[in-house]
């Protein structure tokens, strides 16, 4: 029953990797139903059926699009890994967008895994690192909503942010902020790139529902996939960056 399960759950995810790269919409339906249960013959006949859809998820969860010349961890405050992610962000929506970006960033929790092991690195894991359908959004921030959203970012203790942001976590608050190598300024509007579900709110940031937002309905996990892709293939070691972007100065 696992088995099968797994199989059904497998096909479901073929099926988003297909609508991810283009949009179909259901003009008519003609549909057959089936019962999985115990009583089903045996797992053949489910191999069978399925087999032309596992072989083609299989080959596409399983292409290799990079390689990771040493473990990446995600920790707090700072880490590779969300060095490596929010750079791609931020090199990505510049160019999905055509507009300047201040600042990428990428709530703690969006990041699924501990780590990416060294090696190779299959579209698979990226869909384990990033298995929500987030879509990346640019918001323009006065300086006082951006001011906010840094204190959340210190106050949950880190976020994964691009190269282009530094500061000092000071109790819950942001101190020492550095955008684009030039001190924080309240009186400045900054262009951000992350995650909707942070822009809808989410992760106690509500300030940020009612900013003006630019979206293209791109999927992160898809933005990731293609950044590593359009590298060429000889080219396809991934560039760590070890710097500490975000400090927690203990009194």
């Amino acid at each position: 029953m696992k088995k099968v399960v797994k199989y059904i759950l497998s096909i479901g995810l073929f099926v988003g990797l297909v609508s991810c790269s283009k949009q179909i919409y259901t003009a008519d339906i003609d549909t057959s139903y089936y019962r999985v249960n115990y009583k089903n013959t045996t797992d053949k006949d489910i191999d069978k059926m399925i087999a032309p859809y596992k072989s083609q998820l299989d080959a596409q969860m399983n292409d290799v699009i990079a390689i990771n010349p040493e473990e990446m961890t995600k920790r707090r405050p700072s880490s590779v890994l969300g060095n490596w992610f929010s750079d791609a962000l931020l090199e990505e929506s510049s160019r999905i967008y055509g507009v300047d970006i201040d600042m990428a960033m990428q709530n703690y929790g969006g990041i699924r895994v501990p780590a990416l092991a060294k090696g190779k690195v299959t579209v698979g894991n990226i869909y384990e690192l990033m298995p929500f359908d987030n879509k990346l959004v640019i918001l323009e921030l006065d300086g006082k909503t951006t001011k906010m959203l840094l204190d959340r970012v210190a106050e949950k203790g880190g976020w994964p942010v691009s190269k282009t942001l530094s500061l000092d976590i000071q109790g819950d608050k942001a101190t020492n902020i550095m955008i684009k190598g030039e001190p924080f300024d309240i009186d400045k509007t900054y262009t951000v790139a992350l995650a909707d579900y942070i822009a809808n709110g989410g992760d106690n940031c509500f300030f940020l529902a009612d900013s003006k937002r630019t979206d293209k309905d791109i999927l992160i996990r898809d933005i990731i996939i293609d950044h590593l892709k359009s590298k060429p293939k000889g080219d396809r070691e991934i560039i760590q960056d070890k710097t500490q972007r975000i400090k927690n100065i203990k009194y």
